[in-house]
């Protein structure tokens, strides 16, 4: 495979090639429904035309290419309306009953959690103890 992905003809010219390529290009934008690019007299593509926006170029014939700042569309400034003021009793209608009462329901399902582990490391602890104790007791009745 050649470096485009197509098949190299093996004693093909380069002019062969040139013809092969450009065929293969105007059947892929014949198929793309795009029209063809236009040629210029040495068989290559027209160049793509410049234009500046931005840049003042110093060249004569590049100052040609400058287009014109466009402006943004003008518009009437919105008039914001206050907002209603809540009344101090809406304010405290917004506060939870008893304070911290969401922070309390957040920290004792982690400390539910926490507990359950406890229990489970004290009980592996003292069945631990407690086979220690029944191999020293075995130890001594065997001798």
């Amino acid at each position: 495979l050649g470096r485009a992905g197509i098949m190299e003809q093996p004693g093909e010219t380069m002019a062969e090639r040139k013809a092969r390529l450009k065929a293969l290009r105007q059947a892929k934008e014949a198929a793309e429904g795009g029209a063809p690019a236009e040629e210029t007299k040495d068989g290559g593509e027209e160049p793509p035309v410049l234009k500046f926006r931005n840049y003042l170029p110093k060249d004569e014939v590049l100052a040609e290419a400058v287009m014109k700042a466009t402006k943004a569309p003008e518009f009437e400034p919105v008039e914001a309306k206050p907002l209603a003021v809540a009344e101090e009793d809406d304010i405290y209608d917004l506060l939870p009953k008893r304070e911290n009462i969401d922070l309390k329901n957040h920290v004792e399902r982690k400390m539910q959690k926490l507990e359950r582990k406890t229990q489970r490391a004290m009980i592996e602890l003292m069945q631990a103890e407690e086979d220690r104790r029944m191999r020293e007791r075995g130890e001594e009745a065997d001798q």
